[in-house]
C-alpha cells in the first residue's frame, strides 16, 4: 500500500467521523462506508472524542519504549538468573529447576528471554527436526554405554565416559593415550564404584575396546554389544554426555591439554554434582537426578536387590 493511498484512507476516516458527529450521516452508514461493524465504529468515535482526529490512525499496541512492561521480572530475579547461568552454564530447562531450589518460580520461556536480553545466549533459528525414537532400558545396569573422545584436542588427554542407559548415572576418567589396557582398568573401577551391577556394555568398534577390554569383560561376566560401523547414534546417550562434560565442566574451568591432574580434579567434582544434584530432562527422567532415578526404581522393585 502506497503512502498516498494511506493518506487518502486516513482522510476518509476523518471525514466520515466528522459527518457522523455533525449528524450528516448515521452510525450505520458511517460503519458501512469504512467497512467495520457498528460496535467498531462506536469505539472509533470514542477515541476521536477523547484523543482528537489523530486517533483514526490507530496506535501501536504493547509497552512503549519509555515504559517498563508490567509483567517483566524484577531486576533481582534477572540478576539471579545471570548469576546461576555464569555459575553452572546450564540451559533454560535446568535453570528452571535450579531457580525452584532458590524459591523462584518462573517459566522456561521467561528464563530464555532473560538470557537473550542479557546477551548470555544467542537465539538460533528453528529448524525442522525428524521425529526420533525415544527409549530407555528397563533397570539400572541393564546397558552401560562407553565411549572415548578428545575434548582438549589431539595433544590433550583422552576422556573415557560411561553412562547408564536407564538412570543416566555417569562415570568418566582422563588419561594420556588410548589403549585397551587403560579402558580395561577403567571398566574394573567402574564395576567397583557403580551403585548397581553392570550386565552389558555397549561400545563402538575402536581398538581401545578390543583385546584387554574384551578379556576383562569376560572375566567379569559382562556382555558386550558392538555398534554398527559409523553409527554414533547407537551410543547417543554417552555422546551427549561427552558434550555436556565439555561445555559444563572443562570449558568453564579452563582445562588445559597438558594439565591432567587439573582436568581430573574438576571432572571428579563435576560428576559428583552431575549424579546427585543435577536434574535431568531426558526421556524417562522426569526432572530427577540419576541418584533419585535409581532410588525410585529400588523402592518400587524390592526384588532388584
Amino acid at each position: 500500500m502506497s503512502e498516498k493511498t494511506i493518506k487518502n484512507l486516513v482522510e476518509t476516516r476523518k471525514r466520515v467521523v466528522v459527518d457522523v458527529n455533525q449528524g450528516h450521516l448515521s452510525v450505520n452508514a458511517g460503519a458501512h462506508i469504512l467497512g467495520m461493524t457498528r460496535q467498531g465504529f462506536w469505539k472509533l468515535r470514542r477515541k476521536v472524542n477523547e484523543f482528537g482526529l489523530d486517533a483514526v490512525c490507530g496506535r501501536k499496541r504493547g509497552p512503549k519504549a519509555y515504559q517498563r512492561p508490567h509483567n517483566r521480572c524484577s531486576k533481582w530475579i534477572e540478576e539471579t538468573v545471570e548469576r546461576i547461568f555464569n555459575l553452572y552454564g546450564v540451559g533454560p530447562d535446568r535453570m528452571v529447576w535450579l531457580l525452584e531450589d532458590c524459591g523462584i518460580i518462573v517459566s522456561r520461556a521467561t528464563v530464555y528471554r532473560i538470557l537473550v536480553r542479557r546477551r548470555l545466549v544467542v537465539p538460533k533459528c528453528k529448524e525442522a527436526r525428524r521425529p526420533v525414537h525415544l527409549y530407555t532400558k528397563g533397570y539400572p545396569g541393564e546397558e552401560v554405554q562407553i565411549d572415548t573422545t578428545e575434548p582438549l584436542g589431539k595433544s590433550g588427554p583422552t576422556l573415557i565416559t560411561a553412562v547408564d542407559d536407564f538412570s543416566r548415572w555417569g562415570m568418566a576418567d582422563c588419561y594420556f593415550g588410548n589403549r585397551s589396557d587403560q579402558a580395561a582398568e577403567f571398566l574394573r573401577r567402574m564395576v567397583m564404584q557403580a551403585p548397581f551391577p553392570i550386565h552389558t556394555v555397549r561400545t563402538d568398534n575402536g581398538s581401545e575396546f578390543k583385546k584387554y577390554f574384551t578379556t576383562t569383560c569376560q572375566e567379569l561376566g559382562i556382555a558386550i554389544i558392538r555398534n554398527p560401523v559409523r553409527h554414533p547414534t547407537s551410543n547417543g546417550k554417552v555422546e551427549r554426555l561427552h558434550r555436556t562434560i565439555e561445555e559444563e565442566c572443562f570449558w568453564r574451568v579452563g582445562a588445559k591439554p597438558d594439565d591432567l591432574d587439573y582436568a581430573r580434579y574438576w571432572l571428579s567434582r563435576y560428576l559428583g554434582w552431575y549424579n546427585t544434584r543435577r536434574r535431568h530432562g531426558g526421556y524417562g527422567m522426569g526432572g530427577r537426578t540419576p541418584q533419585q532415578r535409581i532410588e525410585d526404581y529400588i523402592i518400587n522393585n524390592k526384588s532388584y536387590l
